[in-house]
């Protein structure tokens, strides 16, 4: 889903206007797919009216790129929707609660025996790859050994449990658990076709150019791909439901989000997916518009470099130019914490449309959440006072600014990325109130690849990373139905590490939450992962996510939010968002009209989603984040 998230892993050059979407279009999807070319827009009084669908094409603008559209190499949050539209999973996710859709996946049923340890899947019959081959228990099986044998994947930590997969007969499939785990019911692993990717080596699989078209199950084949570009989804004619009513969705990548707002308010695109939330207001009286604003699984933070000396995980210790004895002072991480005002950025930054971070659960997890606003040790109000005295209890002296220790300045660099204007005006807040209590922040703005290429750098050890950064700032999203992946990230070893942050008690934790069989135990993991993340800080969390997505209303109709209680987002969730949608403004109404009675809504708090336990979907990854070495096809 368009979330934050890292999302993150390449930048295309600014498009302004209709005119310009249609040459990006021509440009960059000439290497593997006929280009799309905008419809004719009129004047109606508004921004602008496209005719309905006159090509059978739905255009998503977005101005996060796509990293990767390998689904073992991907971390971007809008790569992950990719994958979700392109494959199926063994246990796609219901629109209306994130709860396993076994009308629509891959397995009709799944049972798990008494102790939970052994999982059995059957597969639905008569199901075709879109070549024509059939999907068999094996491809399952090839796809979750694969995951389980690679070592750098980011699915990793879905299988993490598993000992042994199964076939018994070409419809089942059976895991053998070496523990409980509450996570395969919701894991994200797009089920890959067996008889295409079983040449390929194991060990670098998640590194592969990806061959397109794809081979797939799902109603829409990738096509063709190219990241700062537009990415092609066709629609697949062996689909074994009913054919989507579009041809082709083609997702427009954009320099700045300002530029996809500009195209969907001029009629050359149908959605943008990752809209930013001061354009709730902005749009409040666009009646070809609809706004959809809903809370997301995730959090922004400030992300310290946090790996230890010796080295953690993939990390064999930082790089010669990380200022460790700042960045990895706990007086300055708290001291920062205790002197951040989230709700002055919740409502200014982001138009209240985010609430502020009290921990790195958010309360769209509703049964997960628990608030640390008030707890006396962590729960990080705004208080300079507090801050100075910790910054003093530590060592520094703050005479002068920036405040000395050992002759050392609390001075640091956090890097921000050149795409979000959003962030940008975050970290200058965040920079103004360090200033305040005696930290110097040096905000230094660059690209996505730039801030990969810094916690990815290379070490002189084979095969792991020397980051080389101080701090940056970014985001988190999550798998919508349990919080799993928000805790993952920072457990030692963890294919999404950015900081490589390593604490034993906090790495039991999380394991904790997932082998747990009873959700209070379950739950109860999780807050004890999550005290002892907020008093070491390897990140402090500023704000909660929102989902901003924009649809025009004279285009298509028929959009389905997800979750379907209180406000949910119309994207992101499965490829059924999609193929439900028909052409032309909902009938009955003007092309002007409101989709499905979204409008413009309340601010993110006043529609928290009611997930329940150990249901979900996964949405997406960081706002932007991966090693800079993976390459796709036509990547280049």
């Amino acid at each position: 889903m368009p979330s934050s998230t890292r999302t993150g892993p390449g930048r295309a050059l600014s498009r302004t206007g209709a005119l310009v979407a249609a040459l990006l279009l021509a440009l960059t999807g000439a290497t593997a797919a006929p280009a799309a070319t905008p419809a004719p827009t009129t004047d109606t009084g508004s921004a602008g009216q496209r005719a309905p669908a006159p090509d059978g094409d739905y255009r998503i603008g977005h101005s996060q790129p796509i990293d990767s559209v390998n689904p073992f190499g991907q971390q971007n949050s809008l790569a992950n929707s990719v994958s979700q539209l392109g494959y199926d999973l063994l246990l796609n996710y219901r629109t209306a609660d994130g709860r396993p859709d076994l009308d629509n996946s891959l397995a009709e049923s799944y049972r798990t025996s008494p102790d939970g340890r052994t999982w059995t899947f059957r597969l639905r019959p008569g199901i075709t790859w879109s070549d024509g081959r059939p999907l068999t228990s094996a491809d399952v099986k090839w796809t979750f050994d694969t995951v389980r044998a690679n070592e750098t994947n980011v699915l990793r930590g879905y299988v993490v449990n598993i000992k042994k997969v199964t076939t018994p007969d070409p419809l089942t499939v059976v895991f053998s658990l070496s523990a409980p785990d509450a996570r395969l019911e919701s894991a994200f692993v797009p089920v890959l076709p067996a008889h295409v990717f079983a040449k390929y080596p194991v060990e670098s699989i998640d590194k592969i150019r990806m061959p397109l078209p794809a081979v797939t199950t799902a109603p829409f084949r990738i096509t063709a791909y190219k990241k700062g570009g537009t990415t092609v989804l066709t629609a697949n004619p062996a689909f074994r439901g009913e054919r989507p009513a579009m041809r082709r969705v083609l997702l427009v990548h954009y320099q700045a989000g300002e530029a996809a707002l500009r195209d969907i308010r001029l009629g050359s695109l149908d959605m943008v997916a990752d809209g930013d939330s001061s354009w709730v207001a902005k749009l409040k009286k666009d009646r070809d518009i609809t706004v959809w604003s809903s809370p997301a699984p995730g959090y922004s933070e400030i992300a310290f470099n946090s790996c230890p000396p010796g080295g953690a995980g993939d990390c064999a210790g930082p790089a010669k130019n990380v200022r460790t004895a700042v960045v990895q002072d706990p007086a300055v991480r708290r001291a920062l914490a205790w002197g951040i005002d989230r709700d002055n950025l919740s409502r200014t930054i982001y138009a209240g449309q985010n609430l502020p971070a009290d921990g790195l659960i958010s309360p769209y997890y509703s049964a997960y959440y628990k608030g640390f606003a008030k707890d006396p040790e962590i729960g990080y109000r705004h208080d300079p006072a507090r801050a100075r005295a910790l910054l003093k209890d530590g060592g520094w002296d703050c005479a002068t600014t920036p405040c000395v220790k050992d002759g050392t300045k609390a001075e640091f660099e956090m890097m921000v990325r050149a795409t979000s204007t959003q962030d940008q005006n975050a970290v200058r807040r965040i920079r103004a109130w360090a200033a305040e209590i005696g930290i110097t922040i040096d905000m230094s703005v660059v690209t996505e690849d730039a801030l990969n290429n810094a916690i990815y750098n290379p070490s002189s050890v084979k095969g792991r990373t020397a980051p080389s950064f101080d701090a940056f700032y970014w985001a988190w999203s999550g798998d919508v139905g349990t919080p799993d992946l928000n805790l993952e990230v920072l457990r030692t070893g963890s294919s999404w590490a950015d900081v490589y942050y390593s604490d034993p008690g906090y790495d039991k934790a999380t394991l904790d939450a997932v082998r747990s069989r009873e959700m209070p135990g379950r739950v109860a993991a999780m807050h004890r992962a999550e005290r002892i993340a907020l008093t070491e800080l390897p990140y402090i969390p500023t704000v909660f996510s929102a989902y901003i997505v924009l649809t025009r209303n004279d285009t298509w109709h028929g959009h389905q939010p997800s979750p379907s209680t209180g406000k949910g987002s119309p994207f992101g969730t499965n490829w059924s968002q999609l193929t439900a949608l028909r052409a032309g403004p909902r009938p009955g109404t003007t092309a002007a009209a409101a989709d499905t009675g979204s409008g413009v809504p309340a601010p993110a708090w006043l529609a928290l989603a009611l997930l329940t336990a150990c249901g979900g979907y996964a949405l997406g990854r960081r706002r932007g984040a991966r090693p800079a070495e993976i390459r796709d096809w036509t990547d280049e």
